[in-house]
């Protein structure tokens, strides 16, 4: 029993110094723990997607001015025709989404940014079934928007201390 515990402790130590962390956690500086969230237009699934992620974060979002403020656009989709068929036809699309951000401090100066994120997609292409085509249209756009909101935090890691104190 006493071989367990160790080995457990001991792989647990060996995450925690590895840097280990749930997927979607980031580390964001201590001086972004409160932010205002800006969203144009806002879109209530981005937006929560987004607030979500924040939580995750340790970022607690409020509504009040002074404090940081993250603003982003909602990211609308574009298709385009990447293959046809022999009827000349669509038979693959291409769905992409982009977005741009900036952080700005409590003056509205912007601190970082503006950044364009985004994110793309191929996927085969049935004329003849429209509904499993606007199903999957809206599962590849969950997908993407969650690719693109993992971008924002990888981007907003990379802030130090430095930036933020201009």
């Amino acid at each position: 029993m006493k071989t367990r515990s160790l080995a457990i402790f001991l792989l647990l130590g060996v995450l925690a110094a590895c840097g280990f962390q749930p997927r979607g956690a980031q580390q964001l500086p201590p001086e972004l723990k409160e932010m205002q969230l800006v969203v144009t237009p806002p879109e209530p699934r981005f937006v929560a997607s987004l607030e979500r992620s924040l939580a995750v974060a340790g970022v607690k979002v409020v509504e009040r001015a002074g404090v940081y403020s993250l603003h982003a656009t909602t990211p609308e989709p574009a298709l385009r025709n990447v293959a046809l068929d022999r009827g000349a036809r669509s038979a693959e699309q291409e769905m992409r989404l982009e977005m741009q951000f900036e952080l700005r401090d409590g003056n509205g100066d912007t601190v970082f940014g503006p950044r364009l994120l985004s994110a793309s997609r191929v996927y085969a292409y049935d004329p003849n079934s429209v509904i499993a085509k606007l199903d999957e249209e809206k599962i590849i756009r969950q997908e993407l928007q969650e690719n693109l909101v993992g971008q924002l935090f990888r981007q907003l890691g990379r802030i130090d201390a430095k930036m933020l104190a201009r």
